[in-house]
């Protein structure tokens, strides 16, 4: 992770949420274009986590004419969950922007 961890899970669950708001239609401003966009800043600060050449084919995919939007959409989405797969592994289910809860807390 590059920078802050905090600020890498808000742009990473922001990202999830706009993709899921355009998957359903709901949000007819973010084309494949700007989510792409979105998607390279994240995995940006995720360097661990993403292979160049998945972000170059699903660049090159999304940028072409040849598939539908609703495609370019769900390419985009792999990329997202890949990740998040990564970072779960590294480092485990954190909500972000909720404070980290050690896991030797116990209730009052």
């Amino acid at each position: 992770m590059v920078g802050n961890m905090e600020s890498g899970r808000r742009e990473l669950a922001g990202l999830g949420d706009a993709l899921t708001m355009a998957e359903r239609g709901l949000d007819g401003q973010q084309s494949p274009a700007a989510l792409m966009a979105r998607l390279l800043r994240v995995a940006r600060l995720y360097p661990k986590a993403v292979d160049e050449t998945l972000m170059w084919q699903i660049t090159d995919l999304v940028a072409g004419r040849d598939i539908a939007d609703s495609f370019k959409l769900v390419v985009i989405r792999m990329g997202w969950a890949s990740i998040l797969q990564a970072e779960f592994k590294a480092h485990g289910l954190q909500v972000a922007g909720c404070p980290k809860i050690h896991r030797h807390a116990r209730a009052a």
